[in-house]
């Protein structure tokens, strides 16, 4: 062994050994023992390392220990990117510390967000001395009077502070005095003078820690061009949501309310016109009052034709359907006639009115307009900006003859019409603007792998396998002890009455076990069904009834499911994964149907066309692994700790009779029995529980947030 190998590894285990000794309840972990080996030869030699690293794992240590020793002796800064907020908490408040004391030196982390999550003080001190017009309807003098206590005395300038402090604002508020890179682009606002966002990019450069989101990671080019770039490592933890984030963050939507919503900051109503309206000095600024007036009148036929494209568009999207493709060949004069064309060109009328008023009010100066009126010119040019980039985006999602691009409708939070681009393949992106610019990158996660396969990963991800290092890590529980697995094949979920009979399953585990029964479903209709047929026995047996509604925060209702007894909630969506139930918080892990994604769905159709146009099987190559990945997601909520025992129920015939269940047998925690008989279930799960050794205590984290936002 090389000296330097050696002197790595002995530097490694000295850091474990110092835990051990010095960390009350600390546990020798092999697994994690073997992850933080594999990173530290991946950091030594360079390259891409890959780990499916399961829960108990102690992944984020063993990629921290390893980076920072690294850094200590003078490379450059980590970069760890997460998916979700309660991980970036998790690694700031506990794991890293951690990691210092285990290394034997202080290092400073820091977490860097994007630009739209810091105050500008000069919007906000502007909007605070403008109230009047700006304070949104609910929003109180005294909040608005602690928001600029809460201005002056910040030191972070962080937004997501002021709802702790009691001061909650809308987001349209929040909009306004957050730091806008087409407001702030110049170099009048620097660190040193008090821009949070800059300051926070300063400090970032000099942290040994940096703990970011993919959604800014893979939006930011600034940030890759800097801060990666002179990086020792980039770690991206939950990386199995790489892929859907890159297509999110390189694809466009665009709707009705997104229009609506920057005509508001926009008008002489309640917008950035109505500052330089008021602010002309009485007899003077003929000009630029002429120029307002065109700007005004710029706005509304801007509204009018994007309402007209979408009552064309509700055309395009069968009754009730989520959403539907816009195939290349499709006529952009049959989607839309003439609404279309209209917006178009009323976005270029309306941004070059913007302009026009702020060249005009800039030429008469003071003359013309108060000190007010003349801040708010880079508001009025920043919104010309705004409504440019939105014309662009506009012709981006209708530039239908575009290839390896996906096109389709789907609904916004209002149910309105709303139009889409997605790349169908993002990995050439991703080599070219991430994986290119670091030389040491770790991608972990739970469930990485389909049954220790990472091609489909590597693959999407435009990885290619002769180029990386792959390691899937055993669990370090005794899952076959702890887990009772079943299937459940008594109806078909394609039989008319399978939401009846599996309300009526629902009913019989919860009233026979009294345990806190989690049941996965994979789509709203169907839990609406289930619910339907269960909630009027469930109330009468005295047990309570949660159930996921659309649109909702998950969290609150994981919170209430976690700390009562004996309940059942039924959920779909971001109950699949992202939020833990350790110990008896959840025992009785029901998953309906197998998490196929529905085929008609749009970009998963132009994506499995592409896979067929190279020769490929998008059943095997696409809805297969996806639905395996999913489906390991979904277990994993169940067993959490050591401790923790439970029985997941797969209600889908599948599971045994098509020819692709045991592929989903497989990552079952223990090998299943099969049965048709809801009496004969009941039987053997009860019977389990009685014999299975009591647990000795219950954990109780924080769940964690499936959303992945810059």
């Amino acid at each position: 062994m090389a000296t330097t190998d050696r002197n790595s590894n002995d530097l490694l285990d000295s850091a474990l050994d110092r835990l051990r000794l010095g960390e009350r309840g600390w546990e020798d972990r092999p697994g994690q023992r073997e992850m933080a080996r594999l990173w530290s030869e991946t950091m030594r030699e360079g390259g891409t390392l890959v780990v499916e690293a399961p829960t108990g794992i102690g992944k984020s240590l063993a990629y921290l220990l390893p980076a920072l020793l690294r850094r200590i002796r003078g490379s450059g800064p980590v970069i760890v990117s997460t998916c979700t907020k309660a991980l970036q908490e998790q690694l700031i408040r506990r794991d890293v510390p951690l990691a210092c004391r285990a290394i034997g030196a202080p290092c400073w982390a820091v977490t860097l967000k994007g630009r739209q999550n810091y105050l500008c003080r000069k919007r906000a001190e502007a909007l605070l001395n403008q109230r009047a017009l700006f304070a949104p309807e609910g929003v109180s003098e005294e909040t608005m009077e602690a928001l600029r206590s809460w201005t002056e005395r910040t030191s972070t300038g962080a937004l997501d502070e002021l709802p702790g402090m009691g001061i909650e604002l809308p987001p349209s508020l929040l909009a306004e005095i957050a730091s806008d890179p087409l407001v702030c682009a110049g170099s009048s606002c620097e660190a040193a003078s008090g821009c949070f966002a800059k300051r926070a990019r300063r400090d970032a450069l000099r942290a040994d820690v940096v703990l970011v989101n993919h959604a800014l990671l893979l939006s930011d080019p600034g940030l890759r061009a800097t801060l990666l770039a002179e990086a020792g490592a980039l770690v991206l933890d939950e990386a199995h949501h790489v892929e859907r984030v890159a297509r999110e963050q390189l694809g466009v939507s665009l709707g009705y309310h997104d229009f609506l919503r920057l005509a508001g900051r926009t008008d002489a109503r309640t917008g950035i016109l109505r500052v330089v309206k008021r602010s002309l000095r009485r007899g003077r600024g003929g000009a630029v009052a002429e120029r307002i007036q065109v700007a005004e009148s710029s706005i509304p036929p801007v509204i009018a034709h994007a309402a007209a494209l979408a009552r064309d568009l509700e055309r395009w999207l069968p009754d009730g359907a989520a959403s539907a493709r816009l195939s290349r060949d499709l006529d952009l004069a049959r989607l839309s006639p003439s609404a279309l064309d209209g917006l178009l060109a009323s976005l270029g009328s309306l941004s070059r009115s913007l302009e026009d008023v702020a060249d005009a009010a800039a030429h008469e100066g003071e003359a013309a307009l108060r000190a007010e009126g003349l801040e708010a010119l880079d508001e009025v040019r920043a919104r010309s900006l705004a409504w440019i980039e939105t014309e662009r985006a506009l012709r981006s999602v209708v530039a239908l003859e575009e290839k390896g691009v996906a096109f389709f409708l789907d609904r916004d939070e209002r149910r309105l019409p709303r139009l889409n681009r997605r790349p169908v393949r993002v990995g050439g992106e991703l080599q070219r603007t991430l994986f290119s610019v670091c030389d040491r990158i770790l991608l972990t996660s739970a469930t990485l792998s389909v049954g220790e396969d990472f091609g489909p990963l590597l693959d999407a991800l435009g990885l290619n396998p002769e180029d990386v290092r792959a390691a899937a890590l055993p669990s370090p529980f005794p899952l076959e002890r702890q887990v009772l697995s079943a299937v459940w094949d008594g109806s078909a979920p394609d039989d008319p009455d399978y939401s009846e009979r599996l309300g009526d399953l629902v009913v019989a585990l919860a009233t026979r076990l009294r345990r806190n029964t989690l049941v996965l479903l994979t789509s709203y209709q169907m839990l609406d069904r289930v619910a339907a047929r269960c909630a009027g026995p469930l109330e009468r047996e005295g047990i309570p009834l949660l159930r996921q509604i659309s649109g909702e925060s998950a969290a609150p209702l994981a919170a209430e499911f976690r700390a009562g007894e004996g309940l059942v909630l039924l959920g779909t969506a971001s109950f699949w994964e992202g939020v833990d139930f350790p110990g008896a918080a959840l025992e009785v892990l029901l998953i309906a149907r197998l998490p196929f994604s529905v085929p008609t769905d749009p970009l998963l159709v132009a994506r499995s066309e592409e896979i067929e146009a190279q020769g490929g099987d998008p059943f095997r190559d696409l809805a297969l692994p996806e639905a395996i990945l999913r489906f390991r997601q979904g277990i994993g909520r169940l067993i959490r700790t050591a401790e923790d025992r439970g029985t997941v129920i797969v209600a889908d015939p599948r599971m045994k009779r098509a020819s692709y269940g045991k592929r989903f047998q497989s990552t079952l925690p223990s090998a299943p029995f099969a049965t048709s008989s809801s009496e004969e279930l009941l039987e053997r799960v009860d019977r389990w529980f009685s014999l299975a050794p009591v647990r000795t205590g219950v954990g109780d984290p924080p769940e964690k947030e499936a959303a992945c936002r810059a």
